[in-house]
């Protein structure tokens, strides 16, 4: 159940990152396709609903979005369909990241995130809330004890912080500048990494399929920030090995540990900066994500 589970939310969520990243030239439609998809989460939508919402999106939007959005009815239909704490879960995740996504295209574009703090918050609604939902997902089949929250989140935003490092060009030739600066956005990959590997290493060894979901996910975006400043290629085999590898040692927490470090490239040293100001204030932040952190764990992860 819990495979399916996350196929089916990692697909709603990029119905929802369809809204986020098409090219609207009417930002308060772009707006409202927020609204409407928060809507779904609360009532199942009609099949005339579902038709407004896909027609509403321009018509540049990628061959593969279009296909997502093919029918989306099913995807509701799966999810309404999960006993009600799953779809909970999936669903209260999905409704904070919307309105954190919501609040970044309401900015004045091109968007530009103005410190690693904004950098942070932002991944913190787009990945972050994904490894809070992951951990519940996984802790509705489970006996053992779920790891930390915070360690999910760390999860969450070294991948999300990877993934805009790898992809700073392309998104700034679209518009969006989520790099304000590149040393520190670096820098704070070394505590959030630690952070993955922390949570991949308190999952319980029996539980294979999940940790090694998690130890593919980590090592390969260690390879990727090792890999950021190299010309892009294709390394099919190199991939190949790592993913075997990384399977064979996924319920070995010293074997994952050395690999860690081999594979972990020196990063610059964290310097202490001063949060600029930004359009949203701390606690509108606070109050939309809604994260289970204590004060603590959130300025640990750089809030």
């Amino acid at each position: 159940p819990f495979q399916d589970r996350v196929a089916l939310a990692y697909l709603l969520f990029r119905v929802l990152d369809t809204v986020e990243d098409a090219p609207f030239t009417d930002r308060e439609l772009q707006q409202s396709q927020f609204a409407t998809m928060r809507n779904f989460l609360r009532v199942q939508p009609t099949a005339a609903e579902l038709a407004r919402f896909c027609n509403a999106f321009p018509p540049q939007i990628t061959e593969g979005e279009r296909a997502l959005l093919g029918d989306p009815g099913r995807l509701l239909e799966d999810a309404y369909a999960l006993p009600p704490a799953v779809r909970k879960a999936m669903f209260y995740a999905m409704d904070r990241m919307a309105l954190g996504m919501a609040a970044y295209a309401r900015r004045p574009m091109p968007l530009r995130l103005v410190d690693l703090e904004d950098v942070t918050r932002y991944c913190c609604f787009v990945a972050g809330l994904v490894g809070e939902m992951l951990t519940e997902l996984w802790a509705f089949d489970s006996s053992a004890p779920a790891p930390r929250f915070a360690l999910a989140y760390h999860f969450g935003l070294f991948l999300q912080k990877v993934n805009i490092l790898k992809d700073q060009d392309e998104d700034e030739a679209a518009g969006r500048f989520l790099v304000p600066d590149h040393t520190a956005l670096c820098a704070s990959l070394g505590a959030d990494a630690r952070g993955a590997l922390a949570y991949l290493q308190a999952l319980p060894p029996s539980e294979r399929g999940y940790r090694t979901f998690c130890a593919w996910a980590l090592m390969m975006g260690l390879v990727t920030v090792a890999q950021l400043d190299q010309p892009r290629q294709s390394r099919r085999a190199q991939t190949q090995e790592l993913l075997a590898r990384t399977a064979e040692i996924a319920c070995d927490n010293a074997a994952l540990g050395r690999q860690f470090v081999e594979l972990m490239p020196e990063l610059p040293p964290v310097e202490p900066q001063h949060p600029k100001m930004k359009p949203e204030s701390g606690t509108w932040f606070r109050n939309m994500l809604l994260a289970p952190l204590s004060d603590a764990e959130l300025a640990a992860i750089g809030i």
